[in-house]
């Protein structure tokens, strides 16, 4: 196992998810299925920190997806095993300029946590963004 420092202190990584997401296809399903495709992704309150300006509730949607398939494969289940989009969610993620990075947090509820735990983690993470366009990557990392 690897030890790797984080915002509170040195931890053991459990696993690490990586995912890209093309902001052109999260716009295109929010025109398609509007809210309802936010209340599949987000619990009233997570989708009510995501802005009201069009192009930057399209970032922050990307961005939230590219955080929670992330998670979901750094738990090791993907969306299986009782693990919903609602069970992982984004705290905070900073604006993403054009091209760059910018940290984020991630919390673990519900059926994550539990599928965490099951794998050695504490449920604490530690997530990353980056964007180059309309792509955007993200990464989280379990940690013990």
């Amino acid at each position: 196992m690897l030890s790797c420092p984080d915002a509170r202190g040195a931890g053991v990584l459990i696993g690490i998810g990586l995912d890209l997401v093309d902001a052109v296809r999260v716009e295109q399903a929010l025109r398609r299925f509007g809210e309802r495709f936010v209340r599949k992704l987000m619990d009233p309150e997570e989708a009510g920190r995501l802005p009201v300006d069009e192009e930057a509730r399209v970032a922050a949607l990307a961005a939230a997806v590219a955080l929670k398939e992330a998670a979901s494969k750094a738990i090791g289940t993907g969306w299986s095993q009782g693990v919903r989009w609602r069970d992982v969610v984004v705290m905070k993620a900073e604006p993403l300029p054009a091209a760059g990075a910018s940290s984020a947090r991630v919390r673990l509820d519900a059926r994550a946590a539990e599928a965490a735990r099951a794998v050695g983690s504490s449920g604490r993470t530690r997530a990353q963004l980056q964007r180059s366009g309309d792509l955007v990557v993200g990464e989280v990392w379990l940690l013990s």
